[in-house]
This record gives structure tokens, C-alpha cells and sequence, in this order.
């Protein structure tokens, strides 16, 4: 069974540095695939991964949101077959709807099992996507399992406790993490 992981949130929240982290430390002799999608084509991101030494092949075939979710899971088998991974990461455009690729993930009639569902939130600027961004942002956070609420260095616990009751209200089932992913190991993460 494939696992698969979605880390979602918005444009600089600290989706590909959580990613990295989980590279470096978190998972161990697996093979992996990562996809990204934030300017609308799907694609390895392989900036950080080559400086690994990890093999990088390019796989572009569309937008992974909005209409396009049925090309989304045709390319997800296509992955699948082309290069037969362990694990296959999704990072989707911050504006994506998280319930719209767990829906397209479901419907795969290959052997998968939708694994981490996590979306990262910038603390400082929660509010600011809420009002801009209502229905995106609450998508993200009400579809996952776990909320990362990212970048509180410079935060104050009132303003981390207003976040926090923010994510609770749209999501009162998440597992909500404050600790700054810098000070959390990849095995943590996964553990988290």
C-alpha cells in the first residue's frame, strides 16, 4: 500500500520547509515521490532534494485543483506505475482545496492509503488569509487532520492563543501543533 501525504497551506506558511525537514530526518530508506503544485503544474520540487543527491525526474500534467481533479488522479497513477514509490507527498497551490484532492486521492482505484493530511498556517498572518481567503483557508484547515501553525517567533501567547481558538473553531477535531517546526525532528513531525 502506498501511503500518501498532503502538506497544505498557503503561499510562504512553511509547507517546503516542513517537507525538507521530513526529507533530512524523518523518513528512512523509503522511496518517495513529491509533488508540487503551486503555480498550477504539477512538478517534483527539486531544488532541495538535489543538493540531497535524491534522483529528481520532472512530471508536469496540470493543476491539481479547481476542474482539473480528474487529471490530477490520472497523473497520480501515472506515478504510480512510472515509478512505483512507498510514499507520494503532495505540497498543493495555497489557494487549493484540501477536500478537493483528498476527493480526487479517493477515487484512485490503485492500493493507497491517504496517510498524513496536514496544513501549515503562518500564525501572523491567520487572520489576514481568513478575511481574504475565507473559503480556501477554511478548507484547508476544517479538511485536515493536522495543523501546523507555523512562524510564532515573533507572536505573543495571546495572539498564538487567538490562532489557536481560530484553527479549534473551524476544526475541532485537529491535532493542533504550536512548537516551531525548527525545534521538531522529522521523527517527531511524523510522530506529531
Amino acid at each position: 500500500m502506498i501511503k500518501i501525504d498532503v502538506i497544505s497551506g498557503f503561499l510562504g506558511a512553511g509547507k517546503t520547509t516542513l517537507i525538507k525537514k521530513l526529507f533530512e530526518s524523518g523518513f528512512h530508506g523509503e522511496k518517495i515521490v513529491l509533488i508540487e503544485n503551486e503555480f498550477g503544474e504539477i512538478g517534483i520540487d527539486g531544488g532541495f532534494l538535489k543538493e540531497s543527491g535524491i534522483e529528481i525526474k520532472e512530471i508536469n500534467s496540470g493543476c491539481i485543483c479547481c476542474s482539473l481533479v480528474g487529471d490530477f488522479a490520472a497523473s497520480m497513477v501515472e506515478i504510480i506505475e512510472k515509478f512505483n514509490p512507498e510514499r507520494i507527498i503532495v505540497e498543493p497551490s495555497g489557494v487549493g482545496k484540501l477536500s478537493d484532492i483528498i476527493n480526487a486521492i479517493n477515487t484512485l482505484e490503485v492500493d493507497v492509503k491517504l496517510n498524513i493530511l496536514a496544513t501549515v498556517v503562518d500564525g501572523s498572518k491567520a487572520k489576514i488569509y481568513l478575511k481574504n481567503f475565507g473559503e480556501f483557508f477554511i478548507n484547508q484547515v476544517d479538511s485536515a487532520d493536522s495543523v501546523i501553525i507555523n512562524k510564532i517567533d515573533k507572536m505573543s501567547d495571546e495572539k498564538l492563543l487567538e490562532v489557536v481558538e481560530l484553527v479549534r473553531d473551524k476544526n475541532p477535531r485537529a491535532n493542533i501543533i504550536t512548537t516551531p517546526i525548527d525545534e521538531l525532528s522529522g521523527e517527531k513531525l511524523l510522530e506529531l
